[in-house]
């Protein structure tokens, strides 16, 4: 005997949204969760380098000087916390592109 469920499949539920299969589903949701965090982590870097004036690189060179004319203007406290957030949106940027080439055809 066949089971019969009053409920779609997943499967069926995917193609009634238009994708070809569960599969093409993932890949092109995972594709746009990906692409959204790449624009986020880019515009947190876009952000503190028009913030300092400068790129990280610079920055992490320049911040030991107490004296910097550009970076004297902020606490330490922030420079710290910017460092780090700074950072971190530098290695997760780079973690979601490389994910993103990764699953392109």
């Amino acid at each position: 005997m066949i089971a019969y469920s009053a409920y779609p499949s997943l499967e069926q539920v995917v193609q009634n949204l238009g994708y070809r299969s569960t599969d093409d589903f993932v890949h092109i949701q995972l594709r746009n969760l990906l692409e959204q965090k790449i624009a986020y982590y880019q515009s947190r870097i876009d952000y503190f380098q028009q913030k300092y004036g400068m790129n990280f690189d610079e920055f992490r060179q320049r911040v030991v000087d107490k004296s910097d004319p550009v970076l004297s203007r902020f606490g330490v406290v922030e420079k710290e916390k910017d460092d780090n957030d700074w950072d971190d949106a530098i290695n997760f940027l780079a973690d979601y592109v490389d994910y993103l080439q990764q699953i392109r055809p």
